[in-house]
């Protein structure tokens, strides 16, 4: 093997070693823990008023405690495998009720854009 083979063969090996390295440290990310991802829940709030009303009266008691299997406001891991699912489904489901979530969220009165908006920034999609 020549010199300059051997060079490019070093630099081709390091690179790869770096990509490959990047992939592992980036891939284990898993997001913030559940102690911080509970802190978040407990304290974010829909920044419409009306929202956050419904939001207060109906969704917090569960979305933002460690006690329930709702998923917490804002983790984006724990609402992935629903927000795949759709919007529609994600809607059904509040109205029909789900594992252990009423009929309606506790939210008789609420309207599908209601849901929807109160929905979304649970996911995290909007504050």
């Amino acid at each position: 093997m020549s010199a300059t083979t051997s060079s490019k063969f070093s630099r081709l090996f390091k690179i790869s070693l770096l990509a490959v390295l990047s992939f592992v440290i980036l891939g284990c990310d898993d997001g913030p823990d559940h102690k911080t991802l509970l802190a978040n829940a407990k304290k974010a709030m829909p920044q419409d008023a009306h929202i956050a009303s419904i939001y207060q009266r109906s969704c917090q008691a569960c979305h933002a405690v460690d006690e329930t299997t709702a998923p917490l406001v804002g983790d984006k891991k724990a609402w992935q495998p629903r927000v795949e699912k759709g919007m529609d489904k994600l809607l059904d489901s509040v109205i029909n009720g789900y594992a252990g979530m009423p009929p309606f969220g506790m939210c008789m009165d609420c309207n599908a854009q209601e849901f929807e908006a109160l929905i979304q920034f649970m996911v995290g999609e909007n504050s």
